[in-house]
């Protein structure tokens, strides 16, 4: 069962996200959670969305988890898990599942319209 405010938080963060505003999407995350979504962005590169669907938002005390599908000119799935602080919910992990990632048609079609993958992680010394 879903806690009215993570859902709130969920709703209000998907808004953001079709809205093109950045600072207000990462308000609802940590710095971390908003590092593991950037290194699977590659995979979401050229999707528009325009509208969102929730797919799941579940709650267990001060944990939670939700699934958010967003649609448009292709459509890809954000995957996070949430956690109760002072200042309220906030998303301590988060991904782009890659086989819920459906890219435009016309990017399948054409050639080098495949994703790219991220090149592996260096750690700099």
């Amino acid at each position: 069962m879903a806690d009215n405010d993570l859902s709130a938080a969920v709703e209000a963060q998907a808004r953001a996200h079709l809205a093109g505003d950045a600072p207000r999407f990462a308000s609802h995350m940590t710095p971390a959670a908003l590092v593991e979504l950037g290194r699977s962005a590659v995979a979401v590169r050229g999707v528009r969305p325009k509208r969102y669907r929730v797919l799941d938002i579940t709650s267990d005390g001060d944990d939670g988890a939700s699934a958010v599908r967003y649609e448009g000119a292709g459509s890809y799935v954000v995957r996070q898990r949430w956690q109760r602080t002072a200042a309220g919910w906030k998303a301590v992990a988060a991904e782009h599942p890659p086989e819920l990632v459906r890219r435009p048609w016309w990017r399948r079609l054409l050639p080098g319209g495949a994703p790219a993958e991220a090149p592996p992680r260096r750690e700099l010394r």
